[in-house]
């Protein structure tokens, strides 16, 4: 297959923020025009253009308004739209590979949306972020990490994930408790070509838990709502497999979360045994 060279610049498939409603696109105004009619300034909306080196790619408009969230998707001439209230959430997962990020939003009334942009402008879409996790509009979370022994620990640990782990403060205010794991990359090639071992950090926020991996690939970041069921626990080695540490969730069923290194599993049980005990609370 022949692709032509797209010579336009990287920025055509940046975020951009509306300064007028006459620069939203057609297809993209009526999910809006109530919230247009009530006063709603043109910057809360966003249009991300789909990346033009792939056919069929999606276009994403996102927009905010008071405590709700207008989400719309064209892809092959089809337009979908999810109107978001709080309270419709059921989990949010967050995941950034190079300047790539993906925002996936599970409903409680089982359905999914979510939308990809590039870092580089996503300052403009915190509102949206802050909302769809529960918390407000103009929500700034902090750069850094309260001064205790656990903190510290973590900082000599893993420089990396000190900071990493900040993004548990999009969502809540306070972590509560924590778990940090680091893991082995048994791959020979991994090795020889040192790319960092996988980690993990798990972490009972004041607004609901929250489970941070990271690789070679990049992050990924998972939100889970305290209102939203969902149990941790360990699962020892069975027929030549690792133990691992499994997250289940009602959106996701059960899943594995971060596979363990012997030495870990102690920690890990007893940390999902806290987990159990904070949510049964």
């Amino acid at each position: 297959m022949n692709l032509g060279e797209d010579r336009r610049p990287t920025l055509a498939s940046w975020p951009k923020r509306m300064y007028d409603w006459s620069e939203v696109p057609h297809p993209f105004q009526p999910a809006l025009a109530g919230w247009n009619a009530a006063g709603m300034p043109p910057g809360n909306i966003t249009l991300i253009p789909r990346v033009h080196q792939y056919s069929g790619a999606p276009e994403y408009v996102t927009a905010w308004f008071g405590g709700e969230v207008c989400l719309q998707r064209m892809a092959d001439g089809k337009l979908d739209v999810w109107s978001i209230r709080p309270g419709d959430v059921a989990q949010v997962g967050y995941s950034v590979q190079l300047i790539k990020c993906t925002v996936t939003v599970w409903l409680k009334d089982g359905s999914r949306t979510g939308f990809s942009y590039n870092k580089t402008k996503e300052d403009q879409l915190y509102p949206v972020l802050s909302l769809l996790l529960g918390q407000p509009a103009d929500r700034r979370p902090p750069l850094r990490h309260p001064d205790t022994p656990a903190f510290d620990r973590l900082r000599q640990e893993s420089y990396a994930m000190y900071y990493t782990s900040l993004l548990a403060y999009r969502f809540g205010k306070r972590i509560l408790d924590q778990l940090f794991l680091r893991g082995k990359n048994r791959n020979f090639l991994y090795i020889l070509q040192r790319r960092p071992d996988p980690e993990c950090f798990c972490a009972m926020t004041d607004a609901g838990p929250v489970c941070i991996t990271t690789d070679f690939y990049g992050t990924s970041v998972l939100y889970l709502p305290a209102s939203s069921r969902c149990a941790l626990w360990v699962k020892p080695q069975l027929r030549g497999k690792s133990s691992g540490l499994y997250l289940q969730t009602p959106a996701d069923g059960e899943s594995l979360c971060f596979c363990l290194l012997p030495r870990q599993e102690e920690a890990a049980a007893a940390f999902a045994r806290r987990w159990f005990s904070e949510a049964e609370g």
